[in-house]
């Protein structure tokens, strides 16, 4: 499986993943396998993001924003953490040409 690094790509939520929110944690449940899966306050404000709408880019500059951390920073943790969620399959890449690829039909007959 491809690492999420493409600033295009638009990370989006399992549906068979149940989601528990405790004290300090936020645990991820997957129904296909059984697995559990912990998230501290930052993970789980990545995984709100993973909606399938959010690109990398637009989940750096939010949390960059939110936390008062350089982007640097802040995209390094988040690749590793959608990497993570990925190879759990909990969330899968959604392409950001979704779009892009409807538009470009539109004018796939012109020169």
């Amino acid at each position: 499986m491809k690492k999420i690094t493409d600033s295009d790509s638009c990370p989006k939520r399992q549906e068979q993943i149940i989601v528990q929110k405790g004290s300090k944690d936020v645990l991820l449940f997957n129904m296909d396998d059984g697995s559990y899966y912990a998230l501290n306050e930052v993970g789980n404000r990545i995984w709100e993001l993973c909606d399938g709408t959010h690109g990398v880019a637009q989940l750096v500059s939010t949390l960059a924003k939110e936390y008062d951390a350089p982007a640097e920073i802040i995209e390094t943790d988040i690749l590793e953490v959608l990497d993570d969620l990925r190879s759990k399959n909990l969330i899968v890449e959604c392409s950001g040409d979704r779009v892009s690829s409807e538009a470009g039909d539109a004018s796939a007959g012109s020169p």
